[in-house]
């Protein structure tokens, strides 16, 4: 009996050795396990401060670009412009050179009668105007004679007037032409090589907005990876709650966690995720409040995690013993910290919209075991 009764005490004292020893172990865990969410958060928020840099720089760079296109496109309506000019500049050419051809033929003529003309004044003399006036045979006869004479030598001088006329505005027209032909293909080439200059431009800007945009990608990566690690770190926090030897100390039915609002805007269940936009099971209820409004304690229990946890931002978690947690997610505050012990409706922290949230809002989940269920088995 005696040697029973010895056995009986020796096992106690190693239970609460081993009970003993496991609290700590499981406070040491879960103080590793927030440590580690915290490292996640201030690298999260690194990389969404980079994230944002690059994002404001593709922003500039995309309105960059916007005012290089349309640059570009003043500078080829400038190039198509000169281009017809340039064009009509060439017909006008084309057609001047025909009226040149032309009047080059009747300056020829002229030249030619002119010639004979001369040739026959050099070779005859001023004579054969007076002896044409003496042969008259009147007076009548006379004046007959000395208006003709008058008429071939008015005509000589008009001829002549006529070819040095022609022959000037000929070289006239053509020397514009070829000045403004000159000046429009340098108007070209200038234009030419401000769309070139352009284009360069527009081909570096877009060889950074890409840069920018695998930089952005990049950094998307980085954070889902990130966010994998917290909910993995936030899976083993539920599973080291699990192990919890603590006895439920609650009442059995929970107090509605936000006292100011009664609006459920996201259920228990399977969902489109308001961010992701991919079919997810929500793990809780969403409760929407404005930003600030107070949360309280579902059930008296006691304290076992506050900080950030994942996408669920900053989080209490309270331990109502028999593995059975409540979970109050996306505070703007946490008013309580780990090991304290509280009541049903204590004021525990206000409502925000940290971590993965579109809105002001508390997730509130219920945990057992280690594993989400269902809220409202425990709120009604």
């Amino acid at each position: 009996m005696r040697g029973k009764k010895r056995r009986l005490i020796t096992a106690l004292m190693v239970l609460i050795f081993i009970c003993a020893n496991a609290i700590p172990a499981l406070a040491i865990d879960l103080q590793d396990l927030k440590k580690q969410q915290s490292i996640i958060k201030a690298k999260l928020t690194n990389i969404r401060n980079n994230l944002k840099v690059v994002t404001e720089k593709k922003r500039d760079v995309a309105s960059e670009l916007a005012i290089i296109e349309n640059d570009l496109k003043k500078a080829q309506n400038e190039l198509s412009a000169a281009e017809a000019r340039l064009r009509d500049t060439q017909q006008k050419l084309v057609n001047t050179q025909q009226q040149l051809e032309i009047a080059q033929a009747q300056v020829e003529d002229q030249r030619e009668t002119l010639n004979t003309r001369m040739k026959a004044m050099y070779m005859t003399g001023p004579v054969d105007y007076i002896e044409v006036l003496l042969e008259s045979s009147s007076f009548s006869d006379f004046l007959t004679r000395l208006d003709m004479v008058k008429r071939v030598i008015d005509s000589d001088k008009n001829l002549l007037a006529e070819f040095r006329a022609k022959k000037e505005l000929v070289e006239q027209k053509k020397a514009e032409l070829e000045e403004q032909k000159k000046q429009i293909e340098e108007h070209k080439r200038t234009i030419s090589l401000k769309r070139a200059t352009i284009a360069s431009r527009q081909a570096d800007r877009q060889r950074l907005y890409a840069e920018l945009e695998e930089q952005r990608k990049e950094y998307e990566r980085q954070e889902d990876k990130l966010q994998e690690d917290a909910q993995r770190l936030a899976k083993m926090i539920q599973e080291l709650q699990a192990k919890s030897k603590r006895a439920y100390m609650g009442t059995g039915v929970f107090r509605w966690p936000v006292p100011s609002s009664t609006q459920v805007t996201s259920d228990y269940g399977w969902r489109v995720h308001p961010i992701f936009k991919s079919r997810r099971f929500h793990e809780g209820i969403d409760i929407a409040a404005p930003t600030g409004s107070t949360v309280v304690a579902a059930d008296d229990g006691v304290v076992i995690y506050t900080g950030w946890y994942g996408g669920y931002g900053n989080t209490i978690i309270i331990d109502h013993g028999g593995k059975i947690s409540s979970r109050y997610s996306h505070l703007s505050k946490i008013l309580v910290k780990d090991g304290d012990k509280v009541k049903k409706g204590d004021k525990i922290g206000l409502v925000g919209s940290t971590g993965w949230s579109t809105g002001p809002h508390l997730d509130f989940g219920v945990i057992k075991d280690g594993q989400h269920v269902n809220p409202w088995n425990w709120l009604k």
